[in-house]
């Protein structure tokens, strides 16, 4: 009899592991191979990464190396995102920041629904805003937590159909979710009944004014006389046009992929 409810046990258990989520093939979500990290605050973040991966259905990777192979930092960031089996469901969806230590390297990329979460106007805003800062003091842990919040707040206004994009709805940048279509309707009713009292203020003022038929009443006793006159230099005006430069301004607009599905920014920290 007890044999029989210790098997009824172990079916249930292996019945829940098979119908729980399982991100990366089970691969730990935050890997320090630098040492940068203490052990318990590596299963710290690991637990905070698989909290907000099955949450949202896209890993949420963290994956440090002292050293690595070649000078592309962007295309061995992805070798490692798909050599490890990265990438929630069928669509392998994730988003990984990889740091190299010994070049001083990051690479921020995402796959499958990440490339939906992360725009690349969402992309600069994580990394350069929120990341970077604490990174380039060499506080690891601080630039990984913050990392790992923020991008579970990319992921809720994607899901609410509001990703964080340089235009439209999600152009609020950090976080903001910009003007919805309710917001925008409040505001302009705000802004009519403003102008509205504005209105009246004004034309509260204007009631001792009256009508004058003739132009006689204008004119000053005795006419008008011209003693001098005199041309002044007032104003001038200048037509600007603004040359958008790519490589060093935020875009905006959607993701921009490339051919192997992958979307993402590199640099040095």
């Amino acid at each position: 009899m007890k044999r029989t409810f210790l098997l009824l046990i172990a079916l249930i258990a292996l019945c829940l592991a098979m119908a729980a989520p399982v991100s990366a093939a089970g691969n730990a979500l935050v890997v320090d191979n630098a040492g940068l990290l203490a052990a318990d605050a590596v299963v710290e973040l690991n637990s905070k990464a698989s909290t907000i991966s099955e949450k949202y259905e896209c890993d949420v990777i963290v994956y440090i190396e002292e050293r690595m192979s070649g000078n592309d930092v962007y295309e061995y960031a992805k070798q490692v995102y798909k050599n490890n089996g990265y990438g929630y469901g069928a669509e392998k969806s994730g988003a990984m920041l990889f740091l190299n230590m010994a070049g001083g390297n990051y690479a921020f990329v995402a796959f499958g629904y990440g490339n939906v979460a992360f725009t690349d106007y969402g992309k600069d805003v994580l990394i350069d805003d929120y990341v970077l800062p604490p990174l380039s003091e060499g506080d690891y842990y601080k630039a990984l937590g913050v990392y790992l919040e923020k991008a579970a707040q990319f992921l809720e206004l994607a899901r609410g159909g509001n990703p964080v994009d340089g235009v439209g709805a999600g152009s609020g940048g950090s976080g903001a979710t910009g003007l919805t279509g309710g917001k925008l309707a409040v505001a302009i009713v705000i802004g009519l009944l403003i102008a509205l009292i504005v209105c009246l203020v004004f034309r509260s003022q204007m009631k001792t004014a009256r009508k004058q038929r003739a132009a006689a009443n204008y004119i000053p006793a005795g006419g008008f006389v011209l003693t001098g006159s005199s041309d002044n230099y007032i104003r001038s005006t200048e037509t600007r046009r603004t040359v958008r430069d790519d490589s060093s301004s935020r875009g905006g607009g959607g993701t921009t992929v490339d051919s192997g599905g992958f979307s993402g920014k590199s640099g040095k920290f």
